[in-house]
């Protein structure tokens, strides 16, 4: 493939990873922090089944029809999970693990009998980053810049209901760029790349997601591999290596 078509696909796809990168390696240390690592799992999934629901149930939606049946429905369930928060602390992983697995099942029988339910499950599990179009980026990056803002200048959001918020919108909209797997890489890897840090964890883990964006999407498109398999295993990577050198400094 000739250098300019490469970075031709590379740019925009890099440009959506990094955006998601920046914003999910924060969500990602809070995730952490409070121990429910399920949650971008369930709301992913949950957003993902209600854009699989919208096309089936709606003749070719248009795409802001589908951003507020999808959006709607992870703000009930950040909803939800916020009040199992409060009321069932020591429960609420199981019940928003189970919410995960219940919405996985609903798109695999709402898609039994379609056509193309195995390229759709495929598309809501691991996207087409490389395939992203300069519309569908500028369409999402201001909720990525809006949400980055809100977090650094405006702390009350990152605990109560307005974390769960915050965190139900950026799921919504990273779902459909990157898929579910990606999501979960690059909230948690990150995250747990640098949770044995003291100080910098948040610049420490945009750094790690950057870094593992941009050694994704090269190696994707130089060698035709699917692009969300490939950045889930250049997060891993990236958290393995980050966390050896960790080791190998704090023994210095």
């Amino acid at each position: 493939m000739p250098s300019l078509e490469i970075f031709e696909i590379v740019l925009p796809a890099a440009v959506a990873g990094l955006a998601i990168a920046l914003i999910h390696s924060v969500l990602g240390i809070e995730v952490l922090r409070r121990g429910i690592i399920f949650i971008d799992l369930a709301i992913a999934q949950i957003a993902g089944l209600c854009v699989v629901l919208t096309s089936l149930w709606m003749h070719e939606p248009s795409w802001s029809e589908t951003q507020v049946v999808a959006g709607l429905a992870a703000l009930l369930a950040a909803v939800f999970f916020r009040w199992v928060e409060k009321i069932i602390p020591n429960e609420q992983e199981a019940i928003i693990g189970s919410c995960f697995v219940l919405a996985a099942s609903a798109v695999l029988l709402a898609l039994a009998n379609h056509p193309h339910g195995g390229e759709e499950i495929q598309h809501i599990l691991s996207g087409q980053i490389l395939f992203i179009s300069w519309s569908e980026i500028l369409a999402f990056i201001p909720l990525y810049v809006v949400a980055t803002m809100l977090w650094f200048v405006v702390p009350s959001v990152r605990s109560g209901l307005g974390f769960f918020v915050l965190f139900a919108l950026v799921v919504t909209a990273s779902v459909q760029l990157v898929g579910v797997y990606v999501v979960f890489a690059s909230l948690i890897l990150p995250a747990l790349a640098v949770n044995r840090m003291g100080r910098g964890k948040a610049i420490a883990a945009m750094i790690a997601g950057f870094v593992a964006v941009l050694i994704g999407i090269t190696g994707s498109a130089l060698h035709d591999f699917p692009a969300g398999p490939v950045l889930v295993f250049s997060f891993a990577i990236v958290a393995v290596a980050y966390r050896l050198g960790h080791s190998a400094y704090s023994k210095r």
